[in-house]
């Protein structure tokens, strides 16, 4: 912990060390706890003895006069370093910073950088870590002491601490906040029992087969192997259809971490092969141009054309880049080297994919390498390749599903150093692995990826502050390709990993959409049918040779209703909430508060007077009424549904009908044979700015586990053939549609091309909030609107507002609040929601000024909440 010890003392850059605030007056040592018998047993027999009772309350009294009179016993604080600094847990934003207490002697072994500790803060013990150690301290006032170390185990690192500093101050949070997110709750019987690990075997080579379809792809796990630069590659990977996206990712974790280095030699490249597969010319660099290069802030990463690690700046910035172009590349330039100085370049022409095997391997210590994926599902597949590359015993799995013990024992695991290759879900984002050499991040347009706690940061982002302060390789994968991977790519932050075209043709399956002219002049309600005569004819076609996946945008039966009579949405008369059908012979009921529907009627108008309607219409169709539809549709044919708690992972290659949700699809032993991709509308007309990039990624994701269309693959599509999404996916061009996005939310000043903090809560507090505010120039504000708030958030509201009296309590400042009642009795909550944006080259000083009216709102006891999101995945 020598870094962390000798770190500058302040809590932050603007911040001198702070004695704990005595409040309102001097607060004196806690007395100690009385002895249980000191209280009347309320359960005791009042037939007991009277003599027992009178020697029990004698034994008392001896007791506490004895406590009384023996004196304490004089502190002395540590001969070295006496003073310690504590981050507390407290999440009120104008305590965020580090305050310095004295330590003890008794306690100046354990009390080191990075431990948790108890101490006194405003009368009350409060949880904390010590981040340093000081010999002197610039406050002359009374200080407080630590009062106990809970575990002499330094859980903070260095590096962590950096990350989680940079985080809170990213997302206008607060280091508590981000701390809470990056340090799991201790669990002192795990960390008595080291986890019990696979004995790792040798280290395999490293074979980069998987990586040599894609332009650079090569070039790419060659420069992970090389351990001991400096600065490593940083790309944005489209994965091809139809692939083991695991294996890949798996393979390069296992490139980086692996002691027993392979660097191939590309085999001379035979004018047969050029002609079946893409030659990809790389340049390398010399060494003396890969040295020095300023770290930019992270804040403007992927803002500034000049920031590191990126391809020429004479390579043209499209994605499908001509083999010709790729003279230009210089391999040593992909990573984080660039010099005002025109290196020496040579040629050396890759071509026909060749096992890395072959190649003599050379003995080079790996680095750490961390790999974050949306579910458990997700997780288990790299998990199963992981350990079929790199042997059992070589990684670690951290998530919430392997329960506290068990989790903690493997977090302890990686903080050790005993592993060096770790995979997760979101939690896993924070995990401390050392040398850290390599992130990545599957699919990070899923919406599993945000964090939904304050201060709401997204894996993504933390990942690439991560490779951006250690000089880390970084990935950013998925079937798909996002606005914000493509801006990376565009502002020179990293380079694009991509197939070719005609890799691309023959992997993908055949896509065909039920509304192109072809299919009108065949069946004139096929643009309107749920179930056109396209769709059936390739389902029922497709069921001959496998498995056939239907994609259904919806859960649940029925989960919107409407009047029969005036079309107005049918809502809860308690709560207002909607209103749903949760099987075919079930009653309406609230999907808020689950109260049922009996007796409704509708309050819409038709021709100036109350409807008053009784009955239903079904404006979605949800995943259990489609598979009833497709039972008597396909009669005899096997119909399986995978959404909601009934989530499977794999299904056989025989004949079947897969009905699932987004998300939820299982893979198929050797791919389906066709997918249907059903109410394409249900995602498009989504409220959301990334209602399109969304709808795009889910279709992707399904197709991806359909055939190639070389071995009878197909997919149809149920939505409108010209609109974007749409074009993109029947052409499989992800990229292209991230390029558009990215420049038509740029000319709307949204993110990824600004910064954006969404502030909501009650009117009167959104109103307060903004006038706090003090925004740069180019600050613009949208809003305060009133906004529909689901229940889900009340209640993470309220809990929010519970949590902040209870600070308040703890610290003498205000009244503990009533125990709050269920979401069904309380009134319907009215919020607001303000917009601020601001060009992201300023998105540090907008983030400043939230962070800075926030920390006002708590100094002034503000009793209102306001939830603060930057960059918030949905927007609208």
């Amino acid at each position: 912990m020598e870094a962390l010890e000798q770190k500058n003392t302040e809590g932050r850059p603007d911040d001198k060390p702070t004695e704990v605030p005595l409040l309102d007056a001097p607060v004196p040592d806690a007395p100690d706890a009385p002895d249980a018998d000191q209280e009347a047993d309320p359960n005791a027999d009042p037939g007991a003895d009277p003599r027992q009772a009178a020697r029990r309350a004698a034994g008392r009294s001896a007791r506490q006069a004895a406590r009384q009179a023996k004196p304490k016993p004089a502190r002395e604080p540590a001969p070295e370093l006496p003073y310690a600094q504590v981050v507390l847990a407290l999440e009120l934003s104008h305590l965020d910073r580090a305050f310095d207490y004295l330590v003890p002697t008794e306690l100046d072994a354990d009390a080191q950088p990075g431990v948790r500790v108890r101490v006194r803060f405003a009368g009350q013990l409060v949880d904390g870590f010590v981040i340093s150690r000081a010999a002197e301290s610039g406050f002359a006032g009374r200080f407080e002491w630590l009062q106990k170390v809970v575990s002499p185990l330094p859980v903070l690192t260095p590096e962590i601490l950096d990350l989680a500093r940079t985080v809170a101050d990213r997302y206008a949070g607060t280091l508590a906040d981000v701390l809470r997110l990056a340090v799991p709750p201790r669990h002192a019987s795990a960390e008595k029992t080291p986890a019990k690990l696979l004995d790792a075997g040798p280290d395999k080579p490293v074979d980069g087969a998987p990586w040599g379809v894609y332009g650079g792809g090569r070039e790419f796990i060659k420069a992970l192997q090389r351990k001991t630069e400096p600065k490593l590659p940083r790309a944005v990977w489209t994965c091809l259809p139809a692939t083991d996206w695991a294996t890949a990712i798996a393979t390069a974790m296992h490139a980086v971490a692996t002691d027993a280095v392979v660097l191939p030699e590309p085999d001379p490249a035979p004018m047969q092969a050029q002609a079946q597969v893409p030659v990809h010319v790389q340049a390398t660099a010399s060494e003396e141009a890969a040295t020095s290069e300023e770290v930019p802030d992270p804040d403007v990463i992927a803002d500034d054309p000049t920031d590191p690690a990126l391809p020429d700046p004479d390579l043209p910035t499209d994605y499908d880049i001509d083999p010709e172009n790729l003279r230009d590349l210089d391999d040593d330039r992909y990573s984080d080297a660039a010099t005002s100085e025109t290196p020496k370049q040579t040629t050396e022409i890759v071509s026909e994919p060749t096992s890395i095997a072959t190649a003599d391997p050379l003995h080079v210590p790996g680095r750490g390498a961390l790999a974050i994926v949306p579910d458990h599902r997700d997780l288990a597949r790299l998990d199963a390749a992981l350990t079929e590359i790199a042997g059992p015993g070589h990684h670690v799995v951290l998530s919430e599903e392997l329960g506290p013990a068990k989790r903690y024992q493997n977090w302890l695991a990686v903080l050790r150093g005993d592993v060096k290759m770790v995979i997760g879900t979101r939690s896993a984002m924070f995990a401390p692995v050392a040398d850290l050499g390599f992130v990545t991040v599957w699919d990070d347009g899923d919406d599993l990826h945000a964090e939904p706690r304050a201060p709401y940061p997204h894996v993504r982002e933390v990942l690439l502050l991560r490779a951006h302060a250690t000089g880390a390789a970084a990935l950013i994968g998925g079937y798909t390709c996002t606005a914000e991977g493509a801006q990376l790519v565009e502002s020179r932050w990293a380079y694009p990993l991509t197939a070719f075209r005609s890799t691309v043709r023959a992997k993908s399956p055949l896509i065909r959409t039920s509304g192109e002219e072809l299919e009108k002049e065949r069946d004139p309600a096929a643009a309107a049918a749920r179930l056109p005569n396209l769709a059936w004819r390739t389902a029922r076609a497709a069921l001959d040779d496998g498995p056939v996946l239907i994609q259904v945008p919806r859960g649940g039966y029925a989960p919107s209703l409407a009047c029969i009579r005036c079309r107005k949405h049918a809502r809860c008369n308690h709560c207002h909430g909607p209103l749903e059908l949760t099987s075919g012979h079930a009653m309406a009921s609230c999907l808020w508060c689950g109260r049922p529907a009996g007796g409704w009627r509708c309050d819409g108008i038709v021709n100036e007077r109350p409807c008053g309607g009784d009955r239903f219409r079904m404006l979605a169709i949800g995943v259990q009424r489609t598979a009833e539809e497709l039972g008597r549709a396909f009669a005899n044919t096997k119909v399986i549904s995978s959404a909601q708690d009934t989530v499977l992972s794999q299904v056989s290659d025989k004949p079947a009908l897969i009905v699932a949700t987004p998300g939820a699809e299982p893979v198929a032993d050797g791919g389906y044979a066709a997918a249907l991709l059903l109410d394409g509308w249900s995602l498009l007309a989504r409220r959301d700015l990334r209602s399109g990039e969304e709808a795009l990624r889910r279709w992707l994701n399904a197709a991806a586990l359909v055939r190639p269309g070389t071995e009878g693959g197909k997919v149809v599509i149920m939505a409108e053939p010209g609109l974007a999404p749409v074009q993109a996916l029947v052409r499989w061009d992800p990229v292209w549609h991230a390029r558009r996005e990215l420049t038509d939310r740029g000319e709307l000043h949204y993110p990824p091309l600004a910064r954006v903090a969404e502030l909501t809560g009650t009117p009167a507090a959104v109103a307060e909030e903004l006038s706090l505010l003090r925004l740069p120039e180019a600050a613009e504000i949208l809003g305060p609107v009133a906004v529909d708030v689901p229940r889900s958030d009340e209640r993470a509201a309220q809990k929010a507002d519970a949590r902040a009296g209870k600070n308040a309590d703890r610290l003498g400042r205000g009244e503990r609040p009533e125990k709050p009642k269920p979401a069904e009795e309380r009134p319907r909550q009215q919020l607001h929601r303000a917009l601020v944006r601001v060009p992201r080259r300023l998105g540090g000083d907008l983030s400043a000024a939230v962070r800075e009216a926030q920390g006002v709102r708590s100094a002034r006891k503000a009793e209102e909440w306001v939830r603060v999101r930057i960059d918030p995945v949905q927007i609208g």
